[in-house]
């Protein structure tokens, strides 16, 4: 594990010791852990993220209706590997470009977030509705991340596009969301759109 150390002023009255307060060192620690991380069953989402130009959203099916609370097919975004009301595994599918994406509510902006979005605080943050081109709804919500500008303007019904990352870094931030007719210069930086989703 690679450590970097940076001498501090022993003046510095933030730190208070409770013994052996005179002639103290200080350092402030940078320390750098590498570990292997696998998304395991996830992986066809991430996969399907990073592909830049090429990037599809893709979500889990069930199709076991008489496993269901209600008899219906279940549709799941983001997706899950297991149908959490009758435990089969789900199907893999794709989101056609023809999706319609509306913000049903807004999170709170937040100044802390996971090492995905360290360089993007605040992180705000829509829950959206896809609803396929049949008109039929997904049965999750996505926790979509919007740039603030566009977070403070957003209102339930509105729609948005996804954009994907330029140079992927395998996260979750590898898509965004924009209003719909978003162009150019006003995409977030070092994203692009997918030919699949027509801004």
């Amino acid at each position: 594990m690679p450590v970097k150390d940076t001498f501090l002023n022993p003046e510095d009255k933030s730190y208070k010791p409770s013994r052996h307060p005179e002639n103290l060192v200080m350092v402030e620690r940078e320390a750098t852990i590498r570990y292997k991380k696998s998304y395991g069953g996830m992986s066809a989402y991430f996969q399907g993220i990073m592909e830049k130009e090429n990037a599809v959203l893709r979500y889990t099916v069930c199709s076991n209706q008489d496993g269901h609370d209600e008899q219906r097919v279940l549709r799941f975004q983001v997706p899950r590997m297991d149908c959490p009301e009758c435990y089969e595994k789900t199907a893999w599918d794709s989101l056609p470009g023809e999706t319609r994406f509306i913000v049903e509510t807004k999170s709170t902006a937040v100044n802390l977030a996971g090492i995905s979005f360290m360089d993007q605080l605040p992180v705000t943050v829509a829950w959206i509705k896809a609803v396929l081109p049949e008109g039929i709804e997904l049965d999750t919500l996505t926790a979509g991340m919007v740039n603030l500008e566009d977070y403070n303007t957003l209102a339930k019904g509105d729609e948005l596009k996804p954009v994907f990352r330029k140079a992927p870094k395998a996260s979750a931030s590898d898509v965004m969301w924009v209003p719909k007719g978003t162009r150019g210069q006003k995409l977030p930086e070092g994203y692009i759109p997918s030919k699949y989703y027509n801004i």
